[in-house]
């Protein structure tokens, strides 16, 4: 009852915690911090308002970040110049560096692939991808033009005057003099890329058909004059890395697709930079302009300034300002194999499946070129030559995901089958002895690290949660219940083992033959015959019947919570690894990888040393041996061996030859243990002596422990004109109570040689335990069918 009230108590306690966290909406502090955001959330109405009423020929207006055109930071403007030009009827805006944020080398450069092949729907012919939602993954190089001239993208005073303020004494101390940008403050930024080439990745998401998505058609002003029916509101990520993956940058863009050319333009966002705002006027002619326009001011109409943007997303933009380059970015994608129309109906199917006939070969996501220009870091970046940059799009890597946690599914069901199984042939003590908990427990932290990854992975991916959330739960229940309580029994058997060194398991015993115990014996004289040893041993225990269970309820249930907790702390850590290890360079994860998976798939050599210990030639079935190191290599051999895996795991074929000779070595040690014997490979010279249970008693073997009533027996049967080679005494089997004849090799007799095949005969009835018990062969057998414990005094039993 008190263990309750203290889990409820502790229930209300994270309660309570849980509910005074912030709501993640961090207020202003003082009326200076609030006096700023209002400043900010200002700053980017007036930038709507400036979006909303420019027109291609007015240029960008007063947004922050586009004061000055590239001519005007060749002529040494700043932005305390602004407003340099003034734009009318007789001095007209036009994409040319002197009015345009765009070198001419940049702007050209784009000219010559970007948005120049236009189909239109009516045409009936190839035409471009309607919806890019998607991956795809490429390899760039840097752009050698004659070095640009970098912009000075600074935040707006007031920014500043807070950023200063709220940042820590040391970096306030490095950047005093922070006026301009300096080669060590652009080399820091995320952008910047030092290497000449490297790899990027993409992920689209598209905001549906043309703002058809019913969040954002509530926006559209006037639907008559102001709707786009051939271009789309995108959302990109981008990522950055060289070869190595030392240097790793990754961005969140926004942008616009046009469809009937399939070119894509997209643009960071900054407190220093209002992308967003000014991307219309960097779509290089006045029809995108107008498309843009609209569909820029409809997203930035989703949210209310006023209600929606907090402290949070000010800081947001201010560190962004601070520790990333903006970027500009175009990208041009390949025709299909299909028509408009014939797009349309696939994407439909793929969205919204309603079992229409779509073609096999889907469309995939790939980009003819690409341009990507910085202006505050000045890097340009484009496509590598003779290298595709492809990927899929959503619906059919979301299909391909479907097909393989099905297949996973597949296999946990399969291993959860071969686990019943198993432990259905494996119940009783003598048994569960020869198993290895440390091969059981390999295997079960494998399924709870499966379990909890893919439960992590069902919170965050809502198209394949139920496919996810499937192969956790059974994952939880083979290895939370069922592998457990296997584990259980088999510790709660090897129990009697404790405090005992592998060089006594190895023996087959708990204790050296010979071992003497802690009794006293006193000798007495016999007129009849020699002088005997009498041991004073304490009465003998009432033996208890056997059961299979071996260790109390209590000392099972410590097993089960010290395996649980232990278990479930290192599958947190090793997620945490594994998840970290996502964002190691390429050499540090795949060294990772390597030791991690080999570790993983040694589970066998544990029940190999295990069978060597017991001198067993199998413990598990064949059944579940091949069935679990099978189902445990095919993941491996997918993932490293098909390219075009969903995951994208790089192709690794090495990885795949040494974790399948690995596991060939251990079946191997395995068959061999069970075709030549458990020791095979140890010479015989270095092994223990087994423990014999029908062994040979002499007289001086009397001194040892047993029991007083064999002496006392023994007395009765000797008289001083006949000694015999061998003497017969009598004992009571703890077991059934009734009498054993106990053969005793006279040490007095003078005669050389025994009576080979008497013994033999004798020894067949009897079996002597090192705790120095005897009992009928039959009962003590049977007794150890299900405990390996002394019937008498609870000690440890070598198996037979």
């Amino acid at each position: 009852m008190v263990q309750v009230d203290r889990q409820t108590l502790l229930f209300f306690i994270i309660m309570f915690i849980f509910l005074s966290l912030p709501s993640g909406h961090d207020q202003p502090h003082s009326t200076k911090e609030r006096e700023t955001l209002v400043t900010f959330q200002q700053q980017l109405l007036d930038g709507q308002d400036e979006l909303a009423l420019s027109n291609y020929t007015s240029g960008y207006g007063n947004l922050t970040g586009f004061h000055l055109s590239y001519q005007d930071l060749l002529d040494g403007k700043t932005e305390q110049d602004w407003p340099i030009h003034k734009y009318g009827p007789d001095n007209l805006w036009i994409e040319d560096e002197k009015d345009s944020l765009l070198p001419n080398k940049v702007s050209n450069k784009v000219k010559e692939f970007w948005g120049i092949d236009k189909v239109e729907k009516e045409d009936g012919g190839r035409a471009y991808l309607l919806n890019i939602s998607g991956r795809a993954n490429g390899e760039f190089e840097q752009l050698k033009l004659t070095k640009l001239q970098l912009f000075d993208l600074k935040l707006p005073q007031y920014l500043k005057d807070y950023y200063d303020k709220n940042k820590d004494k040391e970096n306030e101390k490095e950047n005093k003099d922070n006026n301009k940008n300096t080669d060590d403050d652009i080399i820091s930024k995320i952008g910047n890329i030092t290497k000449s080439t490297g790899k990027i990745s993409i992920n689209v998401k598209s905001y549906g058909y043309n703002f058809q998505n019913p969040e954002f058609t509530k926006f559209i002003v006037n639907k008559t004059t102001d709707t786009v029916d051939d271009a789309m509101v995108v959302h990109l990520k981008l990522n950055l890395k060289d070869y190595e993956e030392i240097e790793d940058h990754e961005f969140e863009t926004k942008g616009v697709y046009f469809q009937k050319t399939g070119s894509l333009i997209t643009i960071t966002r900054s407190a220093k930079f209002l992308g967003n705002h000014g991307l219309s006027h960097l779509t290089l002619n006045e029809s995108n302009f107008n498309k843009s326009r609209i569909l820029m001011g409809q997203l930035l109409n989703t949210s209310d300034i006023r209600h929606d943007f907090s402290m949070d997303d000010m800081n947001g933009y201010i560190i962004k300002s601070q520790e990333q380059c903006e970027m500009i970015s175009y990208f041009q994608f390949e025709k299909t194999d299909y028509n408009w129309d014939q797009l349309r109906l696939i994407d439909e199917e793929l969205m919204n499946p309603n079992g229409k006939p779509i073609p096999h070969d889907l469309p995939p996501l790939s980009i003819k070129d690409y341009l990507i220009y910085s202006p505050d870091c000045g890097i340009v970046l484009t496509k590598k030559p003779d290298i595709p940059f492809v990927g899929l799009k959503v619906e059919v890597l979301n299909k391909k995901l479907r097909y393989l946690l099905m297949g996973i599914l597949l296999l946990v069901i399969i291993q959860l089958l071969l686990f019943l199984r198993q432990i259905k042939q494996a119940r009783t003590p003598g048994q569960l002895s020869t198993i290895a908990s440390k091969t059981l427990f390999i295997i079960g932290f494998q399924d709870s690290l499966i379990a909890l990854m893919f439960l992590l992975i069902s919170t965050l991916v809502e198209d394949l949660y139920l496919l996810l959330a499937c192969v956790a739960v059974i994952s939880f229940i083979m290895c939370g219940i069922f592998e457990l309580r296997f584990m259980v029994s088999v510790l709660s058997t090897q129990v009697n083992e404790r405090g005992t060194t592998w060089w006594e398991i190895l023996r087959g015993g708990s204790r050296n033959e010979g071992e003497t115990t802690t009794t006293t014996t006193t000798t007495t004289t016999n007129d009849t015959g020699p002088i005997l040893p009498i041991a004073n041993t304490p009465a003998p225990v009432t033996p208890v019947a056997p059961g299979p269970t071996v260790a109390p309820g209590w000392e099972e249930a410590s097993f089960s919570n010290s395996i649980f907790a232990g278990g479930f702390s290192l599958t947190i850590i090793a997620t945490f690894l594994l998840l970290n290890s996502l964002v190691w360079r390429i050499q540090y994860r795949r060294i990772f990888e390597y030791v991690g998976l080999i570790g993983l798939n040694s589970y066998w050599i544990p029940q190999f040393l295990r069978n060597t210990l017991k001198n067993k030639r199998k413990s598990f079935t064949w059944e579940f041996i091949f069935g679990t190191s099978i189902i445990r290599l095919l993941p491996i051999y997918y993932f490293n061996l098909v390219k075009s895996n969903p995951l994208r795991h790089h192709y690794d074929p090495i990885l795949v030859i040494i974790i399948t000779i690995w596991m060939i070595i251990q079946l191997t040690l395995l068959i061999l243990q069970y075709q030549l014997g458990a020791r095979f490979w140890v010479n015989e010279k270095w092994l223990p002596k087994a423990y014999d249970y029908q062994r040979i008693i002499h007289f001086k073997d009397l001194e040892t422990g047993f029991s007083s009533e064999i002496l006392n027996s023994l007395s009765n049967n000797i008289s001083n004109n006949d000694v015999e080679e061998i003497i017969e005494s009598q004992c009571t089997c703890p077991i059934c109570m009734n009498e054993i004849t106990l053969p005793i090799i006279n040490d007095m007799y003078d005669k050389d040689g025994t009576n080979e095949n008497e013994l033999k005969k004798m020894k067949k009835d009897y079996m002597i335990t090192p705790c120095y018990h005897i009992f009928h062969s039959d009962c003590l057998e049977n007794w150890m069918k299900y405990k390996l414990q002394c019937p008498v005094c609870r000690e440890s039993l070598p198996p037979i």
